[in-house]
């Protein structure tokens, strides 16, 4: 039948292969896996995790699993994507006809609550923007950075990726491609045009590395890193004043959110997201059920006339 490893880099070939999933995709897919595999399939004494025959895989592995996550505390958004990963692995195994049953299908995920994400306000991004000194060395790439993630809604490795055949100037619009190497097209804005125009001009130099004319460079010449990016924004967000947490994603939050405070349209915004499902854009028009005690408050002409002290 083969072993729990064998089985796992079949599956993560299958994801790559043939659904076209996204290299992180399957490295997140990868790490939740090898974490099963190291406590339900240890091996024996010497040998590597995982090396024991897929179908000694039973539920009651899966519910020590389970009894594992929870006593590290995980997240239920961490633990939900983990039972998920190993759900679709043993019905990729069934599916095979490797094995029979899937021995982790009645694994239940704890629920999870929708949330309003976390965003900036307009203000707080043009602080963000203005705490960036153009005149210094990479001033107009940090810049771009920020407009880029904000005013095209890219998420990070989109960014990182981007290349600059990516982008129309003149109709401007960028081509971007998303999670499972989906195309989409995102509005270039003026003010990231402008900021991609200066940042070209100051390295006209630019070395193309790999084949891959990638826009955002590091100083060696090579493509930047994620914790590049993170280092940038919250380089920005400190300079800026700005006191609550934020992440490279924040800003994509934002722009979404924006845009449909601004009366978008849900479709418009889940297709410059891109997202496939349009309840994944949703979620940004939950509105805090505080903040709608506080508009009825201010607005309605009974709780205007209310007394102060009631």
């Amino acid at each position: 039948m083969g072993t729990v490893a064998a089985h796992i880099e079949d599956f993560l070939g299958y994801l790559k292969l043939e659904r076209g999933m996204a290299a992180n995709s399957v490295a997140a897919y990868r790490r939740d896996l090898c974490e099963f595999a190291r406590l339900a399939a240890p091996g024996r004494k010497g040998e590597a995790a995982g090396q024991v025959a897929v179908e000694r895989i039973d539920s009651r592995a899966a519910a020590a699993y389970l009894k594992h996550l929870t006593s590290k505390g995980r997240k239920p958004a961490t633990m939900a994507r983990k039972i998920s990963s190993l759900k679709q692995f043993f019905n990729y195994l069934v599916d095979s006809a490797v094995i029979a049953t899937n021995p982790v299908a009645g694994l239940a995920a704890p629920r999870i609550a929708r949330y309003h994400p976390h965003y900036l306000s307009p203000r707080e991004i043009e602080q963000m923007i203005d705490s960036i000194d153009t005149t210094q060395r990479h001033g107009w790439r940090d810049r771009m950075i920020i407009e880029l993630l904000y005013g095209s809604g890219l998420r990070i490795s989109e960014l990182i990726d981007l290349e600059l055949g990516d982008i129309e100037f003149e109709a401007g619009f960028i081509r971007v491609t998303g999670k499972g190497n989906k195309q989409r097209l995102v509005p270039l804005g003026g003010y990231a045009r402008r900021a991609i125009d200066e940042y070209l001009a100051e390295a006209p130099d630019r070395k193309v590395i790999d084949g891959a004319n990638v826009l955002l460079r590091n100083d060696l010449g090579g493509k930047i890193s994620r914790v590049g990016v993170w280092k940038i924004i919250k380089k920005a967000v400190l300079k800026a004043g700005i006191t609550k947490p934020v992440s490279p994603h924040t800003l994509r939050h934002s722009f979404a959110t924006h845009l449909l405070e601004g009366g978008a349209d849900l479709r418009v915004v889940q297709e410059m997201l891109g997202h496939a499902d349009i309840s994944t854009t949703q979620i940004y028009t939950t509105i805090d059920r505080d903040y709608i005690i506080a508009e009825h408050r201010k607005y309605h002409p009974r709780e205007l006339a209310r007394p102060k002290d009631q």
